[in-house]
């Protein structure tokens, strides 16, 4: 992009969203500062020792199926250390029993009839419902174009209550630590949103798109080194200023420029500023500049998650049912604080020494604040404890690790899509040249953040080729 001078613009904010964002501007003539408050780069992507491998405690995986996550490993030059996630089965724990996740059911819902008819986790009528998939489609309401529900109450009115209880929960309410019946369906599944408005079924129309799919590509990946060496390698050949430390306080309008107020009392000055933060940390630094957009950020939704990483001796695993997979998720609705938990050293290679089985649970659900209430050791024993409760694993962990994420996970409740357009678009205004990116406003996932940072860097370029604009700070 030829510029007639080197714009200089301050993105706030090191995890993958910034990364990409401060690489993005770089490449496109941009002088750029990346201030981040911790002591490091990644964010959510955060890879430690354990019992002698490098695990993931925050983000696990990548997606690839996403042309724009594809293209940065690709452009990284990274595609030959890509690790893929081993196929396996899933186990979901519903009504107090253990069943294999049925093939074709993912975050969306079911994509195919007969392994959910066949599957042993629905009843007789649940069943019956469910079958009745293409009927509900043609009778169903349609969504308008400027409506929105939730992910709960538009795959209850396809496939019936159980199917969302005992499969959607577990599986897109762990992801997402959130209530799949105040979920977004556009926010959090909008593969659906275009059977949602035309009123087609989702069995049917996923049956022909199987056809074209590439099996032998991976779609969940990861690296050797974990997926650190995707965040190490971002800024490594830019010109991007780093500093870490530097926690952003407060945003000051400097006419047609920026000034960024940092911890230790330095102001960084720009022409734009791209927040690559939660929701709630770019109300704090925005109250001074666009109070009316702060006001906003403070009311998204968020959960408090941890992470606890378990490595036990194989042979202690070796008779056990869900220790032949790649994990087990948990109903919300089972009074468990586990969620899920992943079987590390079966889904990724790279983690399969023959000997120690490496064990990813997860705890934190949105309106449950146990995860924030109790320690580490209360949060170990109990995860212990329901384990044993659910599996059958009695022996010892060799090692424990322990990693909380404190409103990590951003809760894209019905409307978040429409409430974030006009909380930008307000942005704009009060604001020009201003920016947020990231998950608390395109979605959670590397993937997600990824073209969520693309997006911003172009608003921001966009800004700085067009005539300065005023907008009142009211």
């Amino acid at each position: 992009m030829d510029l007639h001078h080197r714009p200089t613009v301050v993105v706030v904010g090191g995890g993958l969203t910034g990364l990409v964002a401060a690489r993005r501007l770089d490449r496109a003539g941009c002088e750029v500062t990346l201030a981040e408050g911790s002591d490091r780069l990644g964010g959510q992507v955060r890879t430690i020792p354990v019992a002698g491998h490098v695990v993931d405690v925050g983000a696990e995986a990548l997606h690839l199926g996403s042309p724009a996550a594809r293209g940065l490993v690709d452009e990284l030059g990274l595609a030959e250390q890509v690790v893929g996630a081993r196929p396996g089965t899933t186990l979901v724990w519903s009504a107090g029993r253990p069943r294999p996740l049925p093939a074709g059911m993912g975050p969306a819902g079911p994509s195919r009839l007969r392994p959910l008819l066949t599957s042993r986790v629905l009843s007789l009528r649940g069943l019956g419902r469910a079958g009745l998939e293409p009927l509900a489609a043609r009778v169903t309401a349609r969504l308008d174009d400027d409506d929105d529900t939730s992910i709960g109450a538009f795959l209850t009115s396809r496939f019936g209550r159980e199917v969302t209880d005992h499969l959607v929960d577990p599986l897109l309410g762990s992801l997402h630590a959130g209530d799949v019946d105040r979920l977004s369906l556009r926010a959090c599944a909008p593969a659906l949103v275009g059977p949602a408005a035309r009123g087609r079924s989702i069995v049917l129309r996923r049956r022909g798109a199987r056809a074209t799919a590439n099996p032998a590509a991976p779609v969940f990946a990861s690296f050797a080194g974990g997926l650190q060496v995707l965040t190490d390698r971002v800024l490594a050949d830019t010109a991007v200023d780093v500093r870490v430390g530097a926690p952003a306080l407060a945003l000051e309008r400097l006419g047609g420029r920026y000034a960024v107020h940092v911890g230790d009392g330095a102001q960084l000055v720009a022409d734009a500023v791209l927040l690559a933060l939660p929701a709630h940390q770019a109300a704090s630094i925005l109250s001074g500049a666009a109070a009316p957009v702060a006001r906003r950020l403070y009311e998204v939704e968020t959960a408090t998650v941890a992470t606890v990483v378990l490595a036990v001796d194989r042979r202690g695993t070796s008779g056990l049912r869900a220790f032949r997979g790649n994990g087990l998720l948990v109903a919300s609705r089972s009074g468990l604080l586990l969620k899920a938990m992943t079987h590390l050293s079966h889904k990724w290679p790279h983690l399969d020494d023959g000997r120690t089985t490496l064990l990813r649970l997860s705890a934190g659900r949105s309106g449950d604040p146990t995860v924030d209430q109790i320690g580490d050791d209360e949060l170990v024993g109990r995860l212990l404890a329901e384990l044993h409760q659910l599996t059958g694993l009695t022996c010892e962990p060799e090692a424990v690790h322990v990693e909380r994420w404190p409103g990590g996970m951003p809760q894209q409740t019905v409307g978040h899509r429409a409430r974030i357009r006009a909380l930008r678009d307000d942005l704009h205004r009060l604001a020009p040249g201003v920016t947020v990116a990231g998950a608390s406003y395109d979605g959670l996932g590397l993937a997600a953040c990824t073209s969520s940072a693309e997006e911003g860097a172009a608003a921001v370029l966009t800004h700085l080729t067009r005539p300065v604009e005023t907008g009142s700070l009211a």
